[in-house]
């Protein structure tokens, strides 16, 4: 496959992340060393990990903890191998204690882990790490400690609603409590501060001190009530005992009063007319409890003044008349005020509840009721809230007369929308006459359903006029009727072709295709409504099963052919990528990339198909990589192409040059040698560029070629001719019976040699001439003897 083309065998520095798992996964035990140094210092997390489950030794996994990266995971690690001998300090590590929490399958284990982490951001980060959703509830409703509380509400705000919410209540709880207790404080020093002021001499010190001793036991009661929710947060309770010591002792009985003259019920009756505007002005405002029952304090304290000062003179007529109506005004503002404290909680509880939405109800009727009950709800409250018309209203009154508001606008759309509903009914009891006309059985059904539907929405007298839509359902399942008893045999037929599809199964495809057009016909007939309408629709159904398992078995399979189909192309491509990225471009083996590049085009094509929506993203990463590559080859194709012409040119020159044709041989091997070393070009600019350069190199090497062969025959006259010469003086020596007619012949064949050297030419003659005198010379000596 194409991987094998630059495979490579696995080390611990090679770039593919993948190569240096393997070369881990083939360390020994006693290669630890090299196994923490791959940890620590490899850049990829996938080879740190694989690395990390190889550790053994505790020191450097507790050394890691401090990587944020990997602190989880180096934690499982350690986790798997500590046991009870681990030393202590390894044990309550931090980190390790977070991870713990954060994989305690039970509360009590996670209960456990979370004591031991002393910092409450920690124990509120590792409990939120936790899986399990009633291990972090559980956890959380066993902590009060207020910071693990403001840290636990950070950490789940998002990820953790239950907790979240419990959290939340817990520190509102908390904060409600302290504030009580900041409020109780303050009452209890005014509560001891009016009891200390009270007068000896006080007419009505009785009375006086018998209300501030009721007000103060209240307050001691809630200030213990208080400290004992809030001692569950850690809150310190305050000593009861020391604030009951504090409270001052009866005194003897008060002085007589001296004189009327020192009641000013002038002054009393400005008093109260400042009273009552600050009670007033305080509706508007952020009036607390405590603030309303200073206000009623200081009535019955003005109250008190004014029966006393009463009691020993009485004041003018219309004094006391515009006192009473100052001070029924302060009563009926400060009732007013207590029973909107009152209805507080209850009012808002019934705003939280939302308007209903009848645009977005299923059934009108139902909204319209919850509409009217919700009106009667609110204006029940809006009346128990009685407010006086000449005081600006509180916040939650004014709110219910929005949401009053909201509800009659409500009122108004579902008003609006049994309008629509009844135009809708008129309109389509029109089109339904016409569906009945035309014989358009399914659509009437339809549309008779859903006026039906709409008309049990409305009430009688909201239905259109001359509504004739009962009569129009009889005609519909008449129609229906008609239709069934039509189509009942239309049915049994598409049944029996269906069944005999699934005996005698046609070629796939085509079996395919001929179930839908059946299913297709068999849905046009419409719905199933009789009984054995439904009989015959289960029928269809078995056979259509029966027929298509033919089908879906060969579906199934081609659906795994192009599973792994896309399989092999994501390696593919995983392979390209790896291929790019390693290669030495400056270096490249050119021909090497070509190579690879046609090789993966042959294996793309040959896993093929692939579903289209899950391999288009592979598609578009290996084109992508394919057209680099190529970009890559084409710019190298260039350049090899220039170099290619400028060795044409120079086997031109050399061609054309007026040197030795050996010479010029050998310039063009040294030409070919270059053209070899130069990498591939285009199929067309390579065959083109050959062409001319092997024109060039064929007339330099038949030129030398020619040379040669002349060189060939030159020597081999030469060889003959010293071959003759050579025989000639053979003979003169040995051969007596040599005549000048044999050396005549030799001096022909000699002459008939051409193209020899002169100097051989001279040898030649001299020789001729040596042997015609010693013929002549032997002929002579053979005379004399005779």
């Amino acid at each position: 496959m194409l991987r094998n083309l630059f495979k490579r065998k696995p080390r611990l520095d090679a770039p593919d992340p993948e190569d240096r798992i393997a070369a881990l996964a083939a360390l020994g035990r006693e290669q630890q060393a090299t196994v923490v140094r791959v940890f620590q210092d490899d850049p990829d997390r996938s080879v740190r990990l694989a690395a990390l489950e190889r550790i053994e030794e505790l020191e450097p996994l507790v050394a890691a903890l401090s990587d944020e990266e990997m602190t989880a995971a180096v934690a499982q690690r350690l986790l798997s191998l500590i046991d009870d001998a681990t030393p202590l300090a390894i044990r309550n590590h931090p980190r390790l204690l977070r991870a713990q929490v954060a994989e305690a399958q039970n509360v009590e284990d996670a209960l456990a882990a979370a004591e031991r982490i002393e910092d409450a951001a920690e124990r509120a980060i590792a409990l939120a790490d936790n899986p399990r959703a009633d291990v972090r509830l559980g956890v959380a409703e066993a902590n009060w400690k207020p910071n693990v509380l403001a840290e636990l509400e950070k950490a789940t705000r998002i990820r953790d609603k239950a907790v979240h919410r419990l959290v939340r209540d817990r520190l509102a709880q908390l904060k409600s409590r302290r504030v009580e207790r900041d409020a109780q404080d303050r009452d209890v020093e005014s509560t001891l501060a009016a009891a200390t002021a009270l007068s000896d001499d006080d007419a009505h010190y009785d009375a006086r001190r018998d209300a501030i001793e009721r007000e103060w036991q209240r307050h001691v009661a809630a200030i213990e009530a208080t400290d004992e929710e809030l001692a569950c947060f850690g809150v310190v309770r305050r000593d009861v005992e020391v604030l009951r010591g504090r409270f001052p002792a009866r005194r003897h009985a008060p002085k007589p009063v001296a004189a009327a003259a020192k009641v000013d019920f002038a002054a009393l009756l400005e008093a109260a007319e400042s009273l009552q505007a600050e009670v007033v002005a305080s509706v508007g405002g952020e009036l607390t409890p405590s603030a309303l029952r200073d206000f009623k304090r200081n009535a019955e304290d003005l109250t008190t003044q004014w029966s006393g000062g009463a009691d020993i003179k009485p004041p003018s007529a219309e004094l006391s008349a515009a006192y009473r109506a100052t001070m029924a005004a302060v009563a009926a503002t400060v009732e007013a005020i207590e029973r909107a404290f009152s209805l507080a909680g209850n009012c808002r509880d019934l705003l939280k509840r939302p308007v209903v939405d009848v645009q977005q109800a299923e059934h009108l009727p139902d909204a319209r009721r919850q509409l009217r009950r919700q009106r009667e709800a609110v204006e029940r409250m809006i009346g128990r809230f009685d407010w006086p018309v000449d005081l600006a209203k509180p916040a939650d009154l004014t709110a219910l007369e929005t949401r009053l508001r909201e509800i009659d606008s409500g009122v108004e759309r579902s008003a609006e929308r049994q309008a629509d509903m009844a135009s809708e009914i008129a309109t389509g009891i029109t089109k339904l006459r016409g569906l009945v006309d035309a014989g358009a059985v399914a659509d009437a059904v339809v549309l008779e359903r859903h006026l039906r539907d709409l008309a049990k929405q409305l009430p009688k007298e909201a239905l259109p006029d001359g509504s004739d839509l009962a009569d129009l359902g009889g005609q519909v399942r008449r129609l229906r009727d008609w239709r069934i008893y039509a189509e009942a045999s239309k049915r049994e037929t598409l049944c029996e072709q269906l069944e005999q599809l699934a005996e005698k199964p046609l070629e796939i495809h085509e079996q395919a295709e001929s179930v839908k057009l059946l299913r297709q016909q068999w849905n046009e007939l419409g719905p199933a409504e009789t009984k054995q309408e439904r009989d015959l629709r289960r029928r269809f159904e078995d056979a259509a099963e029966r027929a298509f398992e033919p089908c879906r078995s060969y579906f199934k399979e081609q659906a795994a052919q192009r599973k792994f189909n896309l399989q092999q192309r994501e390696a593919i491509v995983a392979a390209l990528e790896s291929f790019v990225a390693d290669n030495d471009w400056e270096h490249a083996d050119w021909r090497g990339v070509e190579r690879v590049l046609r090789q993966a085009r042959t294996e793309w094509r040959e896993y093929h198909p692939v579903e289209r929506k899950a391999g288009r993203e592979t598609s578009k990463r290996f084109e992508a990589l394919a057209d680099e590559l190529h970009k890559r080859l084409k710019g190298q194709w260039g350049h090899n192409a220039e170099l290619k012409e400028a060795i044409v040119a120079e086997a031109k020159e050399i061609n054309e040059s007026g040197g030795a044709a050996t010479d010029k041989a050998e310039a063009m091997k040294a030409l070919q040698r270059r053209w070899k070393a130069v990498g591939a070009t285009p199929r067309r600019v390579d065959q083109r560029l050959w062409k001319l350069f092997r024109a060039e190199c064929d007339s330099v090497f038949e030129a030398r070629n020619a040379v040669r062969d002349r060189h060939d025959q030159r020597q081999r006259t030469i060889a003959e001719a010293n071959a003759l010469l050579a025989e000639l003086e053979k003979r003169v020596d040995i051969d007596p019976a040599l005549d000048r007619n044999t050396v005549a012949d030799y001096q022909r064949r000699l002459e008939e040699l051409e193209g020899l050297p002169n100097e051989l030419r001279r040898q030649a003659d001299a020789m001729l001439e040596h042997a015609d005198r010693a013929v002549i010379d032997r002929q002579a000596a053979n005379a004399v003897s005779n």
